[in-house]
């Protein structure tokens, strides 16, 4: 395959952005995607977090590995999500408790 056909490629994008109660916990979901890159498959994810909002960029050569690609972020965020809320209702709980104890 000729180099420069390679480069003409359609590329397939899908860009989405997630708010978050606060900037660190959108740094975490950022880091939780980052260790689990490798779920992703084939396609190249791209992220940042700019205040309270995560931005998710993943690009892939073919729908069908964008489409894989999309619902195994959504996947992973909603796990990061439900368990930083574990977290945060666990510390919660127990914060009140000692107060109260």
């Amino acid at each position: 395959m000729p180099a420069n056909r390679s480069s003409s490629r359609r590329m397939f994008q899908f860009t989405f952005n997630v708010p978050f109660p606060t900037s660190v916990e959108a740094e975490i979901a950022r880091e939780y995607l980052l260790l689990n890159i490798h779920r992703q498959g084939p396609a190249h994810l791209e992220q940042s977090v700019n205040d309270k909002v995560l931005t998710v960029r993943l690009t892939a050569e073919d729908p069908e590995q964008l489409r894989l690609a999309i619902i195994s972020c959504l996947d992973q965020l909603a796990m990061a999500v439900r368990t930083m809320q574990r977290l945060v209702s666990r510390f919660s709980t127990k914060s009140r408790l000692e107060r109260e104890g």
